[in-house]
């Protein structure tokens, strides 16, 4: 009877050693994901502000948890484990990059607008109006999200913000180079005096040539983008088309360790490929 026991204790003891791991593995997990998603909901929530997106962060996170996991559960159970990984990183990644995107857009859209913009507040301070009355008209009369932005500034201005931190921040809401110079032109007109009207005008024609010469250089670059897409698109598209013709052969790149070197050299050429043609493409000004 105690050759027995002496055999079962050992059994426990290992039973209980893999649940206790596998205990601290779920705790552990539970800590990752609760992190992961305080600031997936803390960064994206910021970022949907500065950019005046109503949407709910914690909606967006729950969302693309769920397409990660049927996505990468669809592409496990045809392609297999390792594409499964790639394209759950993808997913998660997602939401981020949209959401860049649309920042993107939105600052070109503040850029494109700007010119005007100070043509309009120079025209109102050749008229008599001071500078805070002038930022009242870019607040309501300008379109978004030029007029957005200005709202804040005069918002923050009115409550008794000096207006250089208040530009300051609008430069670091809106990443474009051309509000440097605005600012440093009125940050200096308001220390030393001088003709803020001349200064303004000037420099909006300045940055209206300037947007000249960035149309000319997109519109001579648009070929060499439009090939920069073609390189990126046409081997996926190659690739679908082969794994419907061969499915068990071309199902080896992703069941297989030398499969997943070759997609690696592939992936890594191909990212080479997209940033030459990139720092070909793109041309600062």
């Amino acid at each position: 009877m105690d050759a027995p026991a002496s055999l079962l204790q050992p059994r426990y003891l290992a039973i209980g050693c893999v649940f206790v791991v596998m205990l601290m593995l779920l705790l552990l997990i539970r800590r990752v994901a609760h992190a992961y998603e305080s600031a997936f909901v803390a960064s994206l929530g910021t970022r949907l502000k500065q950019n005046f997106v109503v949407a709910n962060p914690q909606v967006l996170f729950a969302i693309s948890v769920s397409v990660t996991i049927v996505l990468a559960c669809f592409i496990h159970l045809t392609l297999g484990p390792a594409a499964a990984l790639i394209a759950a990183a993808i997913s998660l990644l997602a939401p981020s990059i949209i959401v860049r995107r649309l920042a993107m857009r939105r600052t070109k859209r503040f850029i494109y607008q700007l010119p005007d913009a100070l043509l309009a507040l120079a025209s109102a301070l050749r008229a008599g109006s001071n500078l805070a009355k002038g930022l009242d008209l870019l607040a309501t009369r300008q379109p978004v999200p030029l007029s957005q932005e200005f709202t804040i500034v005069l918002a923050e201005y009115r409550v008794g913000r000096q207006l250089a931190h208040s530009l300051a921040d609008l430069r670091r809401r809106i990443d474009a180079p051309e509000l440097d110079l605005m600012n440093t032109a009125m940050n200096v007109s308001r220390r030393s005096g001088g003709n803020l009207a001349e200064t303004l005008e000037a420099l909006a024609r300045t940055l209206q040539e300037k947007a000249q010469i960035e149309g000319k250089i997109d519109a001579l670059t648009s070929m060499g983008r439009a090939q920069g897409w073609v390189v990126g698109v046409l081997p996926l598209f190659i690739g679908l088309v082969l794994y419907q013709q061969q499915p068990d052969r071309m199902r080896l790149l992703f069941t297989q360790w030398y499969g997943w070197a070759v997609l690696g050299v592939v992936a890594a050429m191909m990212s080479l490929a997209a940033w030459m043609i990139r720092k070909i493409v793109r041309i600062d000004v």
